[in-house]
């Protein structure tokens, strides 16, 4: 299996109730019609045991952008209703 060399488009850097949260969109180098996100952590709700981990490709960035800035609200919200940060990727 061939490694997939991936280019970060763009970071951002958000703090979630004290928590530093680091996120990427990437892109593999060779193809420029698929983009994915990473994020430093995971959150957890309370009624589940597993980490909320995202793994999702995008056909645009803008999509990649859109469900990436929806999944840190839903990080801050799921704290704010009493949820746990999960260990993360640590990137």
């Amino acid at each position: 299996m061939a490694a997939i060399i991936y280019t970060v488009i763009k970071e951002f850097f958000v703090e979630i109730h004290g928590h530093p949260v680091k996120a990427r969109i990437l892109s593999p180098i060779n193809n420029d019609k698929t983009f994915t996100f990473q994020v430093s952590s995971h959150f957890k709700n309370t009624s589940e045991q597993e980490a909320n981990v995202p793994a999702s490709t995008f056909t645009s960035y803008a999509n990649a952008e859109r469900h990436l800035l929806g999944y840190l609200e839903a990080f801050q919200n799921t704290l704010d209703l009493g949820g746990d940060v999960a260990p993360g990727v640590n990137f």
